[in-house]
């Protein structure tokens, strides 16, 4: 095995390990439309952010700047939704 692979990945350090069944079909509840929602929104949280990065490793200030942008924007909707599924109303932030 290559060293980069013994390398801690900062980033998702305090995440939970998903098992292979849980990361391909999510568990939909009574909100079907919007968990799907999530799940997309969730996805390009992870574009993004993937964007971001590879932008940064090649200095693309611009690009990254675009893709940062980009992602604060998903990252609040996605947290809008969060909420709405959590509490009923978007009203009620998970923000602090």
């Amino acid at each position: 095995m290559s060293s980069r692979h013994n390398k801690p990945r900062r980033f998702d350090t305090d995440l939970p390990e998903l098992t292979t069944s849980e990361r391909d079909q999510p568990t939909l509840g009574p909100n079907d439309p919007a968990m799907r929602e999530l799940q997309r929104g969730s996805e390009a949280i992870l574009r993004l952010a993937t964007q971001a990065h590879a932008a940064v490793a090649r200095s693309d200030e611009a690009g990254a700047q675009a893709a940062r942008q980009s992602l604060e924007t998903q990252l609040t909707f996605t947290t809008a939704l969060i909420d709405e599924l959590l509490f009923g109303a978007p009203e009620r932030s998970t923000l602090h």
